[in-house]
């Protein structure tokens, strides 16, 4: 199978997802890794900037990469964004191959764990679109979201990641972590591909982290 990756959203965020399966894949050799087309754009229009101010859609961009990917020879395509996920449904009706969403993925590992209450970390679009708290509330759960200074502690830590500040970014992720746990979420989802790598980071450093709940981010499961 040819997994096509729709990334660039960001760029950082789309190497750490390909870092992943290569890491998380049963192979002994290099011919026995998943094979990968990614179509590596960060020049797609924000999709924040879209969702909650009404700038220019991203849409027409991402659907140029899923067909370009589709025309490339992908089986299979991925998007490494969860706020781009807000246009998933519109993407799928127009592609001709199978799309694995972020959101399915992480809502059946919630199901399968027997969580009901998970804290949410996103983008100030993510959360306010609803991505992953109507798909919790329909299971019966409930999302925890942070408070307004703690959400734009968040924004602000995705984009020192975005800029390169890792260890900035990481501090104030952790901070937000911390208090969701306290508030007593079951599990962690890391709703934007930035936020591993900034509590990567951490962990890195402090690795007592991981022990403190299972965490959940992408496609991905990090224990």
């Amino acid at each position: 199978m040819m997994l096509g990756i729709l990334g660039g959203m960001g760029p950082l965020a789309t190497v750490d997802f390909m870092h992943k399966v290569i890491a998380l894949s049963q192979a002994a050799t290099d011919q026995d890794h998943i094979p990968m087309l990614v179509h590596n754009v960060p020049q797609i229009p924000d999709r924040s900037a879209c969702i909650l101010q009404g700038r220019e859609d991203p849409f027409p961009a991402l659907l140029g990469g899923l067909k370009r990917l589709e025309n490339a020879g992908a089986q299979c395509v991925v998007i490494p964004c969860n706020t781009a996920h807000y246009w998933f449904d519109a993407l799928k009706e127009q592609a001709s191959v199978r799309m694995i969403s972020i959101v399915d993925v992480v809502c059946y590992e919630l199901a399968r764990r027997g969580i009901l209450n998970a804290g949410l970390m996103a983008t100030n679009a993510t959360v306010a679109a609803g991505i992953y708290k109507k798909r919790i509330h329909t299971m019966d759960g409930q999302c925890l979201v942070p408070d307004d200074l703690a959400q734009q502690q968040v924004m602000t830590a995705i984009y020192d990641i975005k800029a390169g500040r890792l260890e900035q970014g990481a501090q104030g992720m952790e901070v937000v972590f911390d208090a969701l746990v306290n508030e007593g979420a079951e599990a962690v989802i890391l709703g934007c591909t930035e936020i591993p790598i900034g509590l990567a980071n951490i962990a890195r450093q402090k690795p007592e982290l991981w022990a403190k709940l299972p965490l959940m981010v992408g496609s991905t499961n990090v224990q």
